[in-house]
């Protein structure tokens, strides 16, 4: 099991639900985040995320978009508040979509530590928003 796959599964629980294309979302954020450095508003669901996991899966992007969307939901749904700060790091109402969720989980997945305070206290220089935080 990957670490993005536990990471998941700590906030669903156990659950018959394929959680595999969410998990290949996130790590595939990882990396373009961290790895090749790409700012958050440059990365795209639809050019760089959908067709590298639909790949991996072997399903079509409409079936892969689908299921992150639905898993994204029911991630946000499953939290309580306690996870919401533990992952993202504030007590948000809602998010705006399944990226949103991605992204959140991305950041946990890497730095362990919720995506706001990584925002506030960053550990070195990273692109969002395309301002680089230093």
């Amino acid at each position: 099991m990957t670490k993005e796959t536990i990471l998941i599964r700590s906030i669903l629980g156990p659950t018959r639900r394929d959680i595999f294309p969410m998990a290949c979302a996130v790590e595939i954020v990882k990396k373009l985040l961290f790895c090749r450095k790409i700012p958050l508003d440059d990365i795209r669901m639809t050019k760089d995320i959908y067709p590298a996991v639909a790949q991996q899966t072997k399903k079509s992007c409409q079936a892969v978009a689908r299921q992150i969307e639905r898993t994204g939901n029911l991630c946000w749904e499953s939290m309580d508040e306690g996870q919401k700060m533990q992952y993202i790091g504030k007590a948000i109402k809602d998010i705006q979509g399944p990226r949103d969720m991605i992204f959140y989980l991305a950041f946990y997945s890497y730095f362990h530590k919720p995506y706001y305070e990584i925002l506030e206290n960053p550990p070195w220089s990273f692109c969002v928003n395309k301002v680089y935080i230093v």
